[in-house]
């Protein structure tokens, strides 16, 4: 059972990215917002972005995966945040190992 949930609908994910918290990496950009009210969740919640310009449907779906994956190693049920990971261009070509040095930082630095 994951550790998080998935952004729902077009509302959640532009609240994220028009009220978060914004750190950028060169492969990436993340958004955290932490909702008040009816909107709050027990768990965190990740949505990930990734366009047509990072690749065809096999790249953009491992990259998918891969930051899920880092994602579950950094969520907390005691901080229940809602992240946006927009992946850039660049992040097709980042090893798995690359990714996390870059995604780890920003998802501390977008939630502080």
């Amino acid at each position: 059972m994951p550790s998080f949930d998935s952004l729902k609908g077009r509302r959640e994910f532009t609240l994220v990215m028009r009220k978060g918290r914004i750190a950028s990496m060169r492969a990436l950009t993340v958004y955290a917002f932490a909702p008040r009210g009816r909107a709050r969740t027990s768990m965190p919640k990740l949505g990930v972005v990734i366009t047509k310009k990072v690749g065809n449907a096999v790249v953009r779906n491992l990259l998918r995966r891969r930051c899920k994956a880092l994602f579950a190693g950094f969520a907390s049920a005691s901080d229940p945040r809602w992240f946006l990971v927009q992946c850039k261009p660049e992040a097709a070509r980042v090893p798995f190992a690359a990714l996390r040095e870059q995604l780890m930082p920003a998802l501390k630095a977008a939630s502080s």
